[in-house]
């Protein structure tokens, strides 16, 4: 299983990871805190579970535009939103991208692991 975590926080990021490894620890697991970045890497190295802020840092739904670009490039990603907006801010939006998951911070190691028993397309 390959994850790519994207935040801009370096905090943030170091902390999605660190959550993800103790869930999944065979997974390939890559972090960014540039979308571009993180589109690049995606493209060279695939990408079967994005987490993603909703919030990164510019335009108010700068992660969900990203997402969808994800999606340009792997169909089948399992998108997981993590962040701090409330789950109703985004909820049309979400349901609409078919996101697997929606997590709020702050969170901890079992609330996403509960996203990753329940993701929308089976990884192998």
């Amino acid at each position: 299983m390959k994850i790519l975590c994207v935040d801009r926080s370096p905090w943030g990021l170091m902390d999605m990871k660190r959550k993800v490894k103790a869930i999944k620890p065979d997974a390939v697991i890559h972090g960014c805190r540039d979308p571009e970045a993180a589109l690049s890497l995606a493209k060279s190295e695939g990408c079967d579970v994005l987490l993603t802020e909703i919030d990164l840092g510019g335009p108010k739904r700068e992660g969900l535009d990203f997402a969808m670009r994800m999606q340009t490039i792997n169909p089948e990603v399992n998108v997981i939103f993590v962040t701090t907006f409330a789950e109703w801010d985004y909820a049309r939006d979400v349901i609409q991208m078919r996101a697997s998951g929606f997590v709020r911070k702050p969170y901890k190691a079992e609330r996403l692991a509960e996203e990753f028993a329940h993701l929308r397309y089976a990884v192998s």
